[in-house]
């Protein structure tokens, strides 16, 4: 586990992949999410790269003003139907794109989406759907 800021920092920084390895693999204390959070936000995005960060922290920081940050959100495998449903009212085109070509977004939240006001979002959407869903038009 990782628990300290000293810690974090050297990782994150070092030319070594297996040294920034360990900040995606091992476990962040909650005291080193929380201390990254309010000293180093511009670090925020990669704290949520971590596997083995909390769905807690992921809704806490859904709502972030940083667009990296809820993009990447996004792209987590982890994410539960209430950060979806908060991603998809995203103002941010990236970040609403991001969520559609999450394989864990539920079924009836890509069809809802599927009616995007954004041409692109839309039309991948109904892409996407009908992948996944198979065209039931047919």
């Amino acid at each position: 586990m990782i628990s300290n800021i000293n810690e974090y920092l050297y990782l994150a920084d070092s030319d070594s992949k297996l040294d920034n390895n360990r900040i995606i693999n091992e476990e962040l204390s909650s005291d080193l999410i929380s201390e990254i959070i309010k000293n180093y936000p511009e670090r925020k995005s990669w704290i949520i790269h971590n596997k083995l960060i909390p769905v807690k922290i992921l809704e806490e920081l859904v709502t972030d003003d940083n667009n990296d940050v809820r993009f990447t959100i996004a792209m987590k495998k982890k994410c539960n139907r209430v950060i979806f449903e908060k991603l998809l009212r995203d103002k941010n085109y990236s970040v609403r794109l991001a969520v559609i070509r999450n394989k864990k977004l539920p079924i009836d939240l890509l069809e809802k989406i599927s009616n995007d006001i954004n041409d692109e979002i839309h039309e991948d959407a109904k892409k996407i759907l009908e992948m996944r869903i198979g065209d039931t038009s047919k």
